[in-house]
């Protein structure tokens, strides 16, 4: 390959010298292939779901505007969303509140734009939902399934009919929008629902997040996971070594175990056996879901996420619960 002083450079010794930097492109090449590939095959399974579903909703308007001697625009028209009240808006202000930095009357006619739109969405999913039943739709089809291990906190019996896990990061404002929402679903199907938890911290940008991990795992060794699971969402501002350490204490625990576990590396063992799933599973934004091994992207509402579950019920031949009606 090359030559000094009449001596050989052997194309041996070049790859001997490079061997280290050769194994690591080619590693990152692999995994970001098997990333794009996963992902493709991902979105090409929610572009054949929306498709279908899609179909659906207009075979149903069709048989509805025929039988009404109407058309699809009128019908749709004539869906009327519950109103968003004063109340309403100033409850989305205050869990919001972190994120939006300005007071709620700077807001106040955005903010009922975007619950108006939501309530109209809802209303309208309601309406289709209404005539699928009447007509009799059902989704044959099968959607894309992953094996995703379901270890970590738990809520709800393992031998429940669906399995939630969810890959999630304390510092991430979409988590924290999420994470009521499926202790919701818990709590609303007892029997029916299995929730994990697992950890994506997504430390280039969060910088408290794994700290934050740690803290979650220090608090499920003695017990009270869900609790700090709760207080670490609901101060998601306050996330700082003290912090964590006095939200420890409020919550009762041994402080100088918790203070010991979260000063510890070796507590980092379960985040990053999390995180190296999250990796297997090529996943890059939080939160991630899988219920019964389909893939979730992202904070869906929760009448969305009922849909997802109902499904999954009816495939497995048990009872659904009634549309939970949320707040605009």
């Amino acid at each position: 390959m090359a030559q000094v002083n009449g001596q050989p450079i052997l194309f041996s010794a070049v790859t001997q010298a490079a061997s280290d930097k050769l194994s690591k492109l080619q590693s990152d090449y692999e995994s970001e292939y098997a990333r794009m590939t996963l992902t493709a095959a991902r979105e090409r399974a929610a572009r054949i779901e929306v498709t279908v579903n899609e179909l659906i909703d207009n075979r149903v308007l069709d048989l509805e505007a025929a039988e009404k001697n109407t058309s699809h625009e009128a019908l749709m028209a004539s869906v009327k969303p519950k109103a968003v009240t004063e109340t309403d808006q100033r409850a989305f202000y205050e869990a919001e509140q972190a994120d939006l930095g300005q007071s709620f009357e700077q807001l106040a006619p955005k903010i009922k734009e975007f619950m108006e739109g939501q309530a109209l969405q809802e209303a309208q999913f309601d309406y289709l939902e209404a005539l699928r039943k009447k007509y009799d739709a059902n989704i044959a089809w099968d959607p894309m399934r992953e094996t995703v291990e379901a270890v970590g906190p738990q809520l709800g019996p393992r031998s429940a009919p669906v399995t939630i896990v969810e890959f999630s990061d304390f510092q991430c404002p979409f988590c924290r929008r999420l994470a009521p929402t499926l202790r919701e679903l818990a709590r609303r199907y007892p029997s029916q629902v299995h929730l994990v938890f697992r950890n994506m911290p997504l430390t280039s940008i969060h910088h408290a997040a794994e700290r934050a991990a740690k803290a979650g795992a220090c608090a499920a060794a003695q017990g009270k996971f869900w609790e700090m699971h709760d207080l670490m969402f609901a101060e998601q501002s306050s996330l700082s070594p003290d912090a964590l350490k006095e939200k420890a204490h409020r919550l009762k625990l041994d402080s100088k175990v918790f203070d010991q576990c979260l000063d510890s590396d070796a507590t980092l063992k379960s985040v990053q056996i999390d995180e190296a799933a999250a990796e297997r599973l090529g996943l890059t934004s939080t939160p991630s879901s899988f219920v019964n091994g389909r893939f979730i992207a992202g904070s869906l509402p929760l009448y969305r996420w009922q849909e997802v579950i109902n499904d999954e019920l009816k495939r497995k031949g048990q009872p659904t619960l009634g549309r939970l009606r949320t707040t605009p």
